[in-house]
């Protein structure tokens, strides 16, 4: 029996690794990628949101509607991450202005349209940025809530700590305020921490491997992957990149790869060391999910088949 497609809602804020994550949503047959809404993060909101639209484009996606969102946090200094990401934001592949404009209106009212107009529990969404977009969303109509039935996203860390402070992930970091709200939602979410991405890295003999596949989407991500790899090991003792963004969209994929354990998450908001750390409480009624380990080898078997599909 054939199923429908999954429809989809991107919260985002590329990026690299959020470059290689639209590229494995844009390719798999099983997820329907309705609506890509950006947030300032990596880099600023005005080259995440062209970033989003060249990978639209450069997968033959343009008709994908890219919705600029939140140009800061919401109370806190603005962060971004460039150290890893590059001036771009997207390091290794060629910059260029997309021929499709943005989409008209503001992420956060097209997320309120999009989720108000769905059936109860009825959409599925990533974050794979700053929550600033959605935590607003939710501020304003939190009715919406109730409209989303799996949030998957890139955030936190419990037992390794942080990358941006020794206890803070950088997409809680860059607006915990947002990241509070939307964990205190109520809201099924599964979240691909730290803990999980740092056990999935791109090694060099896993982007050699994706270079053997034929086709300019191989071509693309190994490119992309290898300028993480570079930027990450000029600030991380020579480690590759870990696989962050990519993990939400690979868990829709395969969640059987991956183990995860009910809890129920909240941040830390008031100054101080622990700024933007994410404490993790176990709960057998969740309603979040903590997700504790990944078959590396099965999730680039994943994005490999995909490759392999287009090539």
């Amino acid at each position: 029996m054939t199923t429908s497609p999954l429809p989809l809602i991107i919260d985002c804020d590329p990026g690299i690794d959020d470059a290689v994550m639209l590229m494995i949503a844009f390719m798999s047959p099983k997820l329907d990628v309705r609506a890509i809404t950006t947030v300032a993060g990596n880099v600023p909101l005005r080259l995440t949101s062209r970033n989003a639209r060249m990978i639209c484009e450069r997968m033959g996606r343009s008709g994908v509607p890219v919705y600029a969102g939140c140009p800061r946090p919401m109370l806190r200094k603005p962060v971004t991450a460039e150290d890893f990401h590059g001036e771009s934001g997207i390091e290794g592949i060629e910059i260029f202005a997309p021929k499709a404009p943005l989409a008209p209106g503001h992420g956060v009212g097209e997320l309120i349209a999009r989720l108000s107009a769905a059936a109860p529990a009825s959409q599925t969404v990533i974050l794979s940025g700053p929550m600033t977009n959605l935590a607003a969303a939710l501020v304003m109509a939190p009715e919406i809530a109730s409209k989303i039935g799996h949030l998957v996203v890139m955030a936190g860390g419990d037992r390794i700590g942080g990358n941006i402070t020794p206890f803070a992930e950088f997409n809680v970091f860059a607006d915990p305020h947002a990241a509070a709200i939307v964990f205190d939602a109520g809201i099924r979410t599964t979240v691909l921490s730290l803990d999980v991405t740092h056990t999935v890295r791109s090694e060099p003999e896993r982007v050699a491997s994706l270079r053997k596949i034929a086709g300019p989407e191989a071509e693309m991500m190994a490119d992309l992957l290898a300028a993480g790899n570079r930027l990450e090991a000029r600030w991380k003792n020579g480690q590759m990149a870990p696989m962050h963004d990519p993990s939400t969209v690979v868990y829709l994929l395969a969640p059987e790869i991956f183990e995860a354990k009910p809890c129920r998450v909240s941040v830390v908001t008031r100054p101080g060391a622990e700024f933007g750390r994410t404490k993790v409480k176990d709960t057998k009624r969740g309603p979040h999910h903590w997700v504790t380990s990944a078959d590396a080898d099965a999730f680039f078997a994943v994005i490999e088949d995909l490759l392999k599909a287009r090539a």
